[in-house]
């Protein structure tokens, strides 16, 4: 997590108590991060689920069960919105920039950590074991028959849906290698690599 938490940092600065809003905030791990970097905190997500396993370990967190989309949240109530994985998911990434957007208050910022899941280069494919490559391709394609980034969430396609929805200072940053080099204990060297061949990223974003 320590990873996590430098990556944060180095986009987010010092924390000074802003309103910050997770969506699709899981089972919590964010909400940890950003709880202890000293943001005053709330996390949402759709499944409530996921919700009571974040409210057990986290019970003086707020979480809301609501949809990322249109969340239905007041306008200007946050400083700080940060989402991990979530954009290759949307169905209509344009409504919901505009809502994140609609959340923030005046230079306030939108985190996204997230990537094209979709295509492998030669050396993804050549790494991935066959098992592995038709469960994940088979929960993909469930996905990818509703989504609006079905053929993968590139990161200019994203900052340009970003723009539209009206933000600006939009930076795109590839350097997840601390990321990386801290998951690679966990997950071997053949994923470790593989997550290394994505196309991942970190956008910021800024309201003004």
């Amino acid at each position: 997590m320590l990873a996590w938490r430098n990556l944060f940092t180095r986009h987010l600065g010092a924390a000074r108590g802003r309103r910050l809003l997770d969506l699709a905030s899981g089972t919590g791990e964010i909400a940890r991060l950003c709880r202890n970097l000293g943001f005053n905190f709330t996390g949402l997500d759709w499944a409530e689920p996921m919700l009571e396993r974040a409210r057990a370990k986290l019970p003086d967190v707020t979480f809301i069960q609501a949809d990322a989309e249109c969340t239905m949240l007041p306008a200007a109530s946050f400083d700080v919105i940060v989402t991990r994985h979530l954009v290759w998911t949307l169905v209509d990434p344009g409504a919901a920039f505009a809502e994140w957007h609609r959340l923030l208050a005046p230079n306030g910022v939108l985190l996204v950590v997230d990537g094209d899941f979709v295509h492998r280069n030669w050396f993804a494919r050549l790494l991935a074991p066959k098992s592995a490559t038709s469960q994940r391709a088979s929960r993909h394609q469930e996905i990818l028959n509703r989504v609006y980034f079905s053929k993968g969430a590139r990161a200019d396609a994203v900052t340009a849906l970003l723009s539209t929805a009206g933000f600006r200072e939009i930076s795109v940053d590839y350097n997840l290698h601390g990321v990386h080099r801290a998951q690679a204990r966990a997950l071997g060297w053949r994923k470790s690599l593989l997550r290394r061949s994505e196309h991942r990223y970190v956008i910021t974003a800024r309201k003004h």
